[in-house]
């Protein structure tokens, strides 16, 4: 191509750009076509799985399944989120988050205290009783729950309850990395802390200690 003159150089190459061009545009549509094909077959598998857990919920009755909503992840049937969401929002304290435990397998519970009251302590220590033995232990032999209202820099924390020892706890970790546990020796022992040190905003502190003063 180098003998011929520039402009038939130009012509040449403008050519084969334009022949490249087409090819891109052709695989182009070609993913946009599989792209749509695989949108319709995800949204044909997700209505069978839907239709699917209708009737296994069916199954169970009207008394909830709490093993299998605990057994739950992040990933499963919107039918059975929905069911999930449903019965959690019974229980009084257990908060749902977005997160899944990549060692467990189970959507990750949080718990955190809005007030200093004896009531929500009891209900808590209530709440935590029964979710408990339906988490399972992670790698550290721990069931967690997630913590709220609590002060953090640069960590998160979790209420652990560890299986071999019996000991309840408030572990501390950083870019995923355990730093401490504080331990307890029993659970109310653990939540009484947890809530004594629990960020109260204003509101619901002036709620608080206006509950307190009528009582």
């Amino acid at each position: 191509m180098s003998s011929l003159p520039t402009g038939e150089n130009i012509k040449a190459i403008e050519k084969l750009i334009s022949d490249a061009s087409e090819v891109i545009a052709k695989r182009e549509r070609s993913v946009r076509r599989a792209e749509r094909n695989l949108e319709i077959a995800e949204d044909h598998l997700a209505d069978l799985e839907n239709q699917r857990d209708e009737l296994v919920i069916a199954s169970w009755g009207d008394v909830p399944n709490w093993h299998g909503i605990f057994s739950m992840s992040e990933d499963a049937s919107t039918t059975m989120r929905a069911y999930r969401d449903k019965w959690v929002g019974t229980i009084a304290g257990l908060r749902q988050t977005a997160f899944g435990n990549i060692y467990t397998g189970q959507s990750v519970y949080g718990i955190g205290f809005t007030t200093k009251s004896e009531e929500e302590l009891e209900q808590t220590v209530q709440m935590v009783e029964f979710v408990l033995p339906y988490l399972i232990a992670d790698e550290r032999k721990e069931k967690s729950l997630m913590i709220y209202n609590y002060p953090a820099v640069d960590c998160y924390h979790s209420f652990v309850f560890n299986i071999e020892t019996g000991t309840y706890g408030i572990a501390t970790d950083r870019f995923m990395s355990r730093q401490e546990t504080m331990e307890f020796p029993s659970l109310e022992f653990a939540l009484r802390h947890l809530q004594a040190n629990t960020l109260i905003d204003d509101v619901d502190k002036r709620k608080s200690l206006n509950d307190e003063v009528t009582e």
